[in-house]
C-alpha cells in the first residue's frame, strides 16, 4: 500500500495519523504488543482498537490480533484461556504460563535507551 493510501486508511478507520502510528510502533519497540515479534519488512502491524469506543489499544501482529478477536476481545475470555492452559500443563509449565500471562498485563516495551515500565496500557 502506498504511503498516501496508508495514511488515509489509518485516519479514516482509526482516527490516527501515520506519524501517530509510527510513534506507537516506536513505543512498542517496533514489535507486536503481545508476542513481541517484529513484523516482516513488507507487512505492517495491525491497529488493535476497541470496537465499541474506537480507542486504539496498540499494534499487533496478524496472529495476536486474530487471537484476541477469536476470544471476543475481552480480558475475561483471555483469562479463561490462560486458566484452561494452566490446568492442562505440567506443574513446571504452569508457573511459566502464569509468568507469561502476568507479563502481558504489566510490562511496557522498553523505550529506546530506557527500561520497561509497569502497568503500561496502550492508548492511555
Amino acid at each position: 500500500m502506498k504511503a498516501a493510501d496508508r495514511a488515509g486508511h489509518l485516519l479514516r478507520k482509526y482516527g490516527i495519523t501515520l506519524a501517530q502510528y509510527d510513534d506507537l510502533l516506536k513505543r512498542q519497540a517496533g514489535c507486536c504488543a503481545i508476542c513481541h515479534r517484529r513484523p516482516r519488512p513488507d507487512i505492517s502491524l495491525h491497529v488493535d482498537h476497541d470496537h465499541e469506543s474506537g480507542r486504539v489499544r496498540g499494534l499487533l501482529c496478524f496472529r495476536c490480533n486474530n487471537a484476541l478477536g477469536d476470544l471476543g476481545d475481552t480480558a475475561r475470555m483471555v483469562g479463561r484461556a490462560v486458566d484452561y492452559l494452566a490446568k492442562t500443563e505440567a506443574p513446571d509449565e504452569l508457573a511459566a504460563a502464569r509468568g507469561r500471562a502476568l507479563a502481558l498485563k504489566t510490562v511496557r516495551p522498553a523505550r529506546e535507551g530506557g527500561e520497561a515500565s509497569a502497568r503500561w496500557r496502550p492508548g492511555h
